[in-house]
């Protein structure tokens, strides 16, 4: 039995404690080193992103004028307009003196989707 020495190799000092704030930084660089090595994420996430603060895009095809209008006259102001997008049909009201837009960002409409 007393051929064996038993001895500990390569125990270093034990650690200082890190602090709330390395350790959050930690955590931030981990979590961006992660992004960046799955673009595919990132991408989803910003499209997530942008449809959430920005919304769906809309295609404007109906509308209604204010006032009647003379042949070759534009119109000036509308009643509403009507887009056509990835929620359906959404009707939009603009104020008095406003056109319509061909191409238009319109928020989500949380009402129909619950």
């Amino acid at each position: 039995m007393n051929e064996f020495d038993i001895e500990v190799v390569g125990a270093g000092l034990p650690r200082k404690p890190e602090g709330s704030l390395a350790r959050t930084l930690k955590a931030v660089g981990r979590f961006a080193r992660v992004l960046l090595m799955r673009p595919r994420a990132l991408v989803f996430g910003g499209a997530v992103a942008f449809v959430l603060a920005v919304g769906t895009p809309h295609v404007g095809w109906d509308y209604e004028c204010r006032h009647p209008m003379r042949p070759g006259q534009p119109c000036r102001s509308v009643d509403y307009c009507a887009y056509y997008g990835m929620q359906g049909r959404r009707v939009e009201f603009p104020e008095y003196g406003e056109s319509c837009q061909v191409f238009k960002f319109l928020p989500l409409d949380w009402r129909r989707i619950v």
